[in-house]
Parts: C-alpha cells; sequence; structure tokens
C-alpha cells in the first residue's frame, strides 16, 4: 500500500510537471512573459487572410494568391508584441519554406509559388528585429542566429558607399543607387551596431541620413536619398504612409518630428478628424479622398513614441471608424470596404500594432 501511495503521488507530480510546461508555452514559453488577449483586428486576419499553409494574403481579391514580406514581417513584429511563441514558431517556418531558399535575403513577394527577383531592405529589416526580440524573450538561440545571419548578409550585398540602399537582385547581387528614407528600420540598425556587424561609421552614416534630411517648404521629408550623389529627392505627390514612417523612425532616434505633428493636428481640425492619403507638396492640400486605415496606424505610432497622447487618442478614434464592429460579421474586425470587400494585409496588420502598443502603454482602453 505504502508502494502504490508513493507510485501515485509520483504520477501526479509527473502530470503537474507536463500541465506546467503546457501552459507555460501558452502563456509565453519559458520567457516567463503572459501571452496577451486576442484583439479583433487579429482574428480577421487569421479568418481571412490567413491561408492553410500559414501564408497571408495580399488582400481578398485580385491579389489573394500574392504574398508579401512586408505581411510576414509586421505579423511576426505583432506575434512578438502579444508574446504569442507558438504563432511565432509557425511563422518562422513558414518564413524558412517559402521566402528564405537559397539565401537569407527575403524575396519581397511571392506570386504563385514564384518569388520575386529582389528583396526590400525594411522587409528585411523589420524580421530581424522581430527575430531579435523574440530571441532575447524567450531565450531562442535559433532565432538570434537567424537574425545575425541575415544582418550579416544585408550588410555584406544590401549597402552601397556604407549606405543601405532599397532592394539587391538575391542571385546577382546588382543593387539599386537610392534608399527611401522610410526603409530605415533604427531598431534593428541600432541591433547590428551593438552586435559589431555595422561598423562605427556605417552606422553614423545611415543614422545622419534619416535625422538630417532637410525638410521641404511646406515641411514634409524627403522621399530618397542617392548616396554616390549625397542627395536627397523630394516627391511632388506625398504619401503620407512614408511620411509617418519616417517620422516614426526618426522619434525612435529622438530625431525632431514637430512639423510633422503640427500637420496632422491641423489636417485632423481641417478635415474634421480625417487623414486623407496623399497630399500636395505644393500647396499642402489632400489630392485624394481616400483614407487608409496603415496612415493612422503610422501616426499613432510615431505619437506613442514622443508620447503625444491625447493626439494618438485621437487618431486612433478615426482608425477604428474604418474597423467592422459587428461580431456576427464573418470580417469581423477587419479593415475592410463592404460590400466590395477592399482591404489589404497592410491596412490590417499596421493598425494591430498600433492599437497592441496603445494598450500595453496605457493610453487605449
Amino acid at each position: 500500500m505504502k508502494k502504490s501511495l508513493i507510485l501515485t503521488v509520483f504520477l501526479l507530480i509527473i502530470l503537474l510537471l507536463i500541465l506546467w510546461t503546457i501552459l507555460s508555452i501558452r502563456s509565453g514559453s519559458n520567457s516567463g512573459l503572459k501571452m496577451k488577449d486576442e484583439l479583433s483586428g487579429e482574428a480577421f486576419v487569421k479568418n481571412q487572410l490567413y491561408e492553410k499553409n500559414g501564408l497571408i494574403k495580399t488582400d481578398l481579391t485580385n491579389q489573394s494568391d500574392i504574398y508579401l514580406s512586408e505581411s510576414i514581417g509586421l505579423w511576426m513584429e505583432y506575434l512578438v508584441e502579444k508574446s504569442d511563441q507558438a504563432e511565432f514558431d509557425k511563422q518562422v517556418k513558414v518564413l524558412k519554406k517559402y521566402f528564405m531558399n537559397k539565401s537569407t535575403l527575403i524575396p519581397w513577394l511571392i506570386e504563385k509559388n514564384d518569388p520575386a527577383p529582389a528583396n526590400a531592405l525594411i522587409d528585411d529589416l523589420r524580421i530581424i528585429h522581430a527575430l531579435q526580440i523574440a530571441g532575447e524573450n524567450w531565450n531562442n538561440k535559433t532565432y538570434l542566429n537567424m537574425a545575425k545571419k541575415m544582418s550579416e548578409e544585408l550588410v555584406k550585398v544590401n549597402m552601397l558607399d556604407g549606405v543601405f540602399i532599397n532592394h539587391v537582385d538575391i542571385k546577382s547581387q546588382y543593387k539599386g543607387d537610392f534608399l527611401t528614407l522610410s526603409y530605415l528600420v533604427p531598431d534593428t540598425l541600432d541591433y547590428m551596431y551593438k552586435e559589431n556587424i555595422l561598423q562605427k561609421d556605417q552606422y553614423e552614416r545611415n543614422r545622419n541620413i534619416l535625422l538630417s534630411a532637410p525638410l521641404s517648404e511646406n515641411g514634409f521629408f524627403p522621399q530618397n536619398y542617392y548616396p554616390n550623389e549625397k542627395r536627397y529627392e523630394y516627391d511632388k505627390d506625398i504619401n503620407l504612409i512614408d511620411q509617418y514612417y519616417i517620422g516614426y523612425h526618426r522619434a525612435l532616434w529622438g530625431g525632431d518630428v514637430s512639423a510633422l505633428v503640427e500637420f496632422t493636428k491641423e489636417s485632423l481640425d481641417e478635415y474634421d478628424g480625417v487623414l486623407y492619403g496623399r497630399f500636395s507638396n505644393e500647396t499642402k492640400q489632400p489630392i485624394v479622398q481616400y483614407e487608409g486605415a496603415s496612415v493612422y496606424a503610422l501616426a499613432i505610432l510615431m505619437c506613442l513614441e514622443i508620447e503625444e497622447h491625447e493626439l494618438a487618442k485621437q487618431l486612433y478614434e478615426s482608425m477604428k471608424k474604418h474597423q467592422i464592429n459587428d461580431e456576427s460579421s464573418k470580417y469581423y474586425g477587419g479593415y475592410i470596404d463592404l460590400p466590395s470587400l477592399v482591404t489589404h494585409a497592410f491596412d490590417n496588420l499596421l493598425p494591430l500594432l498600433a492599437e497592441r502598443k496603445g494598450i500595453d502603454e496605457g493610453v487605449f482602453e
């Protein structure tokens, strides 16, 4: 009887250890980080944009068989913010299987199983950042090794005269001759410098290109930089996605974004809480009548970084007006136009990130 009791206690201990292991995995694995609640936008991504193989559709209509490195990178960043290691693990497998065939450079697009010949710098940098933070949070050396190898390859082939370039042909390694300013991701460059992957002069040159970019007469950031000519280039028509990306990234490095903040406040006041997607660089007036959830999301991320919390709340309210809140709808949680079904992965993933950060920082309820 005594042996039977000991055996029973032993089995109970084993069962408790198994249960504890399962709960640890579900709540953030061995990091001790508790997984956060699912947001409604996440349900839309999983129910409408997710393929069975884990790839994320670009939209629900004419690009439903196109999969972007942009999408997997944003989704991985969100999963890290949510502390969802199980789902993150799945996306790493997707990344390896579909996007990383013969190189650590990531093709920017896959269409009908055919990868694009070139990468897009911002997506590679974003994925590296997600892998780095995931590796640190969950003590996962595989993620950290992937981040390091990807970084080393980018520095080796994706730079021109010490400056990162938009893209490079993955096979031939032929590269472009300009950098789109919004493509520089400060967190990743900080990591590369810390790990001695970027040399000090390389790090400082790229950082200064972003932080020293001169504003146009109406206060907009330049679009591109040509390192061989040491020249900035401005667009005639301003895409606010690029402006807020630049603003957010400058803010991450402590740069001045006051002109963009003032423009945001003026636009919301003048157009009844609306941020139109494109403006004229010459007249500072909107040249389109559409909005984009991603524009609001990027503006929110910038405002959260500089602690413009009231403005972030105003932008959040405007953004959420475009989300489907009817829980009985199959499109619940999506930033999608009904009944046309016009949407884009970008316009759903960026709002997820912005909302998650705002909630985590106690700015949004």
